[in-house]
C-alpha cells in the first residue's frame, strides 16, 4: 500500500528550522517468548538495552500484560520475557501494569487501577514496596480517579503525574509526595477553556530530569506545551494545522472521526520526540508519520519524513536512535 508524506504540516509550524532529515530504519527479529497475537500497545519505556512495553491482546478483554526486552542493535533482534507479574498460581499481581523509571534507573511499576507501585525482581516477578503514589490517605485538591498515567520519578519518594477528576472530569498534571502524603497540582492540561474535561485534551506527558520541565502533546490537537514544574508555560508548539470538530463531542467514537495529531511522545533528558500523523485512524496505513525533534526551550530541531511504514509508538533509546512498533513488528529509528 501507498504510502503518502504528511508535507503541508510544515506550513503550519513555528520556531522550526528548515531542517528535514532521512532516517534509517530496520525491522527487529524476535527471539525468546513468542508474543500472543497483540490488539495494540498502549506504553513503551526504555531504560539502557531493555525496552519495557505494555499491550492488549485481541482476546484478552482488556487485559494489559507487560513484557521486558533486550535489544541488540548489532543483531537486530529483540529478546521477549514472559510475561511480567505473573504469579504461580496463573493469576497477575496487576492487570493494568504502568512501567516507569525510578530516580536510581531502576525499572519499577505501578498499577494504573489502584496506583500501587511495585518493584522487579529477577526479571519479571512484581514485588510489592508498600508504597501507593496515591491512597484514602493523601492529601489531594479535590476528589481524584485513581487511573493515573505518565508516571516520572522526580527525587526520592517524589513524582511527577498526569490525573484525572472522576467520571471524565478535568486533567491535569501534578506532583505527589510519598512522604508527605501530598497530592498537589502543577497545571490543568486543557487546550482552551471552551475544553475542560479530559477526553477532547487526550495525550501523553514527558519529563526531563536535567531541566526540570514537562511537555505535554495532544493528540486531537497539534500543539506540544512546554512547562516547568511550577506550571509556568515556557513555550506551545504549533506542529499542524487546526482540525477538531467540536460537534462530534456527541459521538461516542469521537476520536476516530477526528484527524489525530501527536499519537506518541517519547523524551531523552536533551530532546523531546513527537510521533505525528496528520490523519485519522482509518487512513494511518497510507500515510508516512513525522516525528519531530524538539529541545526543552520548545525548538523545532529536525523533521524525519522519511519513515516507510505507519507508526503507532515510539520510544528513544538514546539522541539519535528510537525503538519503534508498526502494528506488526519492532523496528529501530536511525535519525
Amino acid at each position: 500500500m501507498k504510502i503518502l508524506p504528511v508535507i503541508a504540516l510544515s506550513l503550519f509550524m513555528s520556531g522550526c528550522a528548515n531542517a528535514q532529515s532521512t532516517t534509517t530504519t530496520a525491522k527487529l527479529k524476535i527471539i525468546g517468548e513468542p508474543l500472543p497475537a497483540i490488539s495494540h500497545i498502549t506504553d513503551m519505556k526504555i531504560s539502557g538495552d531493555t525496552l519495557m512495553f505494555v499491550f492488549e491482546c485481541e482476546d484478552g478483554y482488556g487485559q494489559r500484560l507487560l513484557r521486558r526486552a533486550i535489544i541488540n542493535s548489532t543483531n537486530n533482534t529483540i529478546n521477549i520475557s514472559p510475561d511480567m507479574g505473573k504469579r504461580e498460581d496463573g493469576y497477575y499481581t496487576s492487570y493494568m501494569p504502568y512501567p516507569f523509571i525510578s530516580d536510581n534507573g531502576a525499572i519499577r511499576v505501578i498499577g494504573q487501577d489502584d496506583c500501587e507501585i511495585f518493584s522487579v525482581e529477577n526479571d519479571t516477578a512484581f514485588v510489592r514496596t508498600r508504597q501507593y503514589l496515591m491512597d484514602s490517605n493523601s492529601a489531594v485538591p479535590f476528589p481524584l480517579s485513581q487511573y493515573v498515567q505518565d508516571v516520572y520519578m522526580t527525587g526520592s519518594d517524589k513524582y511527577v503525574f498526569i490525573g484525572r477528576e472522576p467520571n471524565g472530569g478535568r486533567q491535569y498534571a501534578m506532583t505527589a509526595d510519598l512522604g508527605t502524603s501530598k497530592i498537589d497540582t502543577i497545571r490543568q492540561i486543557n487546550i482552551s477553556p471552551l475544553l475542560q474535561t479530559w477526553m477532547p485534551n487526550a495525550g501523553e506527558m514527558v519529563y526531563s530530569d536535567k531541566y526540570n520541565r514537562l511537555a505535554f502533546a495532544y493528540k486531537l490537537h497539534p500543539v506540544v506545551e512546554i512547562f516547568d514544574t511550577n506550571g509556568n508555560i515556557i513555550k506551545s508548539i504549533k506542529i499542524g494545522e487546526d482540525t477538531f470538530d467540536t460537534n462530534t463531542l456527541d459521538e461516542a467514537d469521537f476520536e476516530t472521526i477526528n484527524i489525530l495529531h501527536t499519537v506518541d511522545v517519547t523524551c531523552t533528558p536533551d530532546y523531546i520526540y513527537a510521533l505525528h500523523w496528520g490523519c485519522k485512524y482509518s487512513d494511518v496505513e497510507n500515510y508516512a508519520p513525522t516525528i519531530y525533534k524538539i529541545d526543552w526551550n520548545g525548538n523545532i530541531v529536525d523533521r524525519y519524513f522519511t519513515i516507510p511504514y505507519p507508526l503507532y509508538r515510539i520510544a528513544a533509546i538514546d539522541d539519535s536512535r528510537l525503538i519503534g512498533y508498526n502494528g506488526k513488528e519492532f523496528v529501530t529509528i536511525k535519525l
